[in-house]
């Protein structure tokens, strides 16, 4: 089946120019908050890291692209790229797919106290960082933590969780996943709710059974969110720093020192705050061009066209 939108000329070619004046002095407030609150930051960010600035004294020498070539000569850098990127992949994996089943089973029909479970699942997503990092220093406490507990219970050993190079940073990813799964799950359950019967029906009378129906209708028609999620999830592992800086501070060693804590510990620690910001502009670009790559190769489909 084959829909077609009808498209609309640009509102821009639409516009009177009589109009623009006062369409610009409606945008102006927005456009002020966001010039002071988002662009200027991020220009003075883009210059900062073109400088050498200790933070403290008012001299800033500019040393052009140094910090970006000693950047990308350091190990440190690459290491905390590599974390970040094992906390992107698994996190934004796990937590897309769990939210996939959780939404299927939330989406059944038999399902009693549906409120109640949405609620439940939604409830880490508006629950504060610093206090679910917290939760989890006492879930994972190596003495008395409930995880701990349970294993000797079991029979097996204890782990000192945060403090273990190998367990410390799967340890913050269940942190990470736990907080995302909320929002996942009620993503793709409203765009379940949304798919029209008649392609379940057709194939029930076809004699396609539950999982076929699933995986051959219900994952197709969820791309544009399945998309928009792994989006989401990517920049929201780029940026992540808080759950880090309260569970691990980047340690044991460099095991979880993702991208942020490392520009971080490089500011505010070492007062190198030009050399943060060359990090920052490499976090930017990243994400940037991820976003970008999602568009193009993968992008959400036509807005003249759908099949």
């Amino acid at each position: 089946m084959q829909v077609r939108y009808a498209s609309s000329p640009n509102w821009f070619t639409r516009l009177r120019r009589s109009d623009i004046p006062t369409a610009l002095l409606f945008l102006a407030p927005s456009l002020v908050i966001l010039g002071v609150f988002n662009f200027y930051p991020i220009a003075e960010v883009f210059r900062l890291s073109l400088f050498k600035w200790d933070n403290l004294s008012k001299i800033k020498t500019f040393i052009g692209f140094d910090n970006f070539i000693t950047l990308f000569q350091s190990d440190r850098f690459w290491n905390s790229l590599k974390v970040t990127g094992e906390y992107t992949l698994v996190v934004t994996v796990l937590s897309i797919f769990l939210g996939l089943v959780l939404a299927v089973l939330l989406n059944n029909q038999l399902l009693l106290g549906k409120s109640f479970w949405r609620s439940m699942f939604f409830l880490p997503v508006v629950t504060p960082t610093v206090a679910a990092a917290m939760v989890w220093i006492l879930l994972f406490n190596p003495g008395f933590g409930l995880v701990n507990v349970v294993l000797r219970a079991l029979g097996l050993e204890g782990l000192n969780w945060l403090a273990d190079t190998t367990w410390a940073l799967p340890t913050v990813m269940t942190l990470g996943i736990w907080r995302r799964l909320g929002f996942t799950t009620m993503l793709y359950l409203a765009a379940m709710q949304s798919l029209s019967k008649e392609y379940y029906e057709s194939a029930e009378i076809d004699g396609a059974n539950a999982f076929q129906r699933f995986l051959h209708i219900t994952v197709p028609l969820l791309r544009s969110t399945t998309i928009m999620l792994v989006i989401l999830g990517v920049v929201d592992s780029f940026l992540v720093f808080d759950q880090v800086m309260v569970l691990t501070r980047g340690g044991p060693g460099d095991a979880t020192e993702v991208i942020g804590m490392f520009m971080y510990s490089t500011s505010f620690s070492s007062f190198k705050l030009g050399y943060g910001a060359a990090i920052s502009v490499v976090m930017f670009i990243v994400v940037a061009a991820f976003t970008l790559m999602q568009w193009r190769f993968v992008g959400f489909g036509s807005a003249e066209e759908a099949e």
